[in-house]
């Protein structure tokens, strides 16, 4: 979640590392997401892109791409987490 100005103020879902089946554990290079039907529930599909592949500079997670043997999406809570009493 972004405020106004483009900061990171909120965020939903974590990297919990590759599972023996090579497949990934949370998030890991996120890409679409979609809304359930119920509202309340967020699948976002794990486009786990190795960067240099593509032309592009490794990113700090890259080295875990190469580990995954299957796309996976994950499946979150739609709820966004309260912010702080000072508004973060």
């Amino acid at each position: 979640m972004l405020d106004k100005t483009g900061k990171v103020i909120a965020k939903l879902g974590d990297f919990d590392g590759i599972g023996e089946k090579g497949l990934v554990n949370g998030l890991l290079f996120p890409a679409s997401l979609a809304f359930g039907l119920d509202g309340e529930t967020l699948y976002v599909s794990n486009l786990t892109l190795f960067l240099p592949f593509a032309g592009a500079q490794a990113a700090v997670d890259s080295p875990w791409t190469l580990e995954v043997k299957n796309y996976t999406v994950a499946k979150l809570r739609a709820v966004i987490p309260p912010l702080g009493d000072d508004g973060h």
